[in-house]
């Protein structure tokens, strides 16, 4: 099964744990769909966000080689025909993350799929990786913080989402 925690967080909360990932290993980010194979990966998330609902980050410490296909099956819709997506996704070495909406009240989650929906063993050291995923929500459960009511279901809220969060409240 995998692993995941609810988070709350800003694009900046995002650009500090991409940062601190990064401290731990090397890192490369890609998004679900793009119009090309080479627009799925942000190199420039640092400086100008990242612009998906969701992304991936790839400790690049762990191999993995990415495989690209295009959309357009069947019962796709036309207006998502022909966009890149990486096929073997389910069976890398990333991180989840899916975004925070909060004028939808709306939380995201940071998760490792582990071999959720792998149909094959993962090609990568599983033992290492539950390692940098430990550390990873180490890090989150260290400066994020909960409600006082949290249940287990609670959010983390990173620190500019909980300055909003209690602005939102107030």
């Amino acid at each position: 099964m995998g692993r995941q925690l609810i988070l709350a967080a800003t694009p900046p909360d995002e650009v500090n744990l991409l940062r601190f990932i990064r401290s731990i290993a090397p890192i490369r980010v890609f998004v679900p769909f793009a119009r090309s194979a080479g627009e799925l990966w942000i190199t420039d998330w640092e400086t100008n966000g990242i612009q998906a609902s969701a992304f991936a980050v790839w400790p690049q410490t762990f191999s993995w080689s990415p495989t690209y296909a295009q959309s357009g099956a069947l019962n796709c819709p036309p207006e998502g025909a022909g966009r890149f997506y990486v096929a073997n996704a389910n069976v890398a070495p990333v991180l989840e993350v899916t975004r925070t909406y909060f004028d939808r009240r709306q939380f995201g989650r940071i998760y490792w799929a582990r071999n959720f929906s792998a149909s094959c063993p993962l090609g990568y050291d599983v033992a290492e990786f539950a390692r940098l995923t430990d550390a990873v929500w180490r890090w989150i459960r260290k400066v994020g913080r909960r409600t006082p009511s949290a249940t287990a279901y609670s959010p983390y809220f990173l620190p500019d989402a909980w300055a909003k969060h209690a602005n939102l409240a107030a």
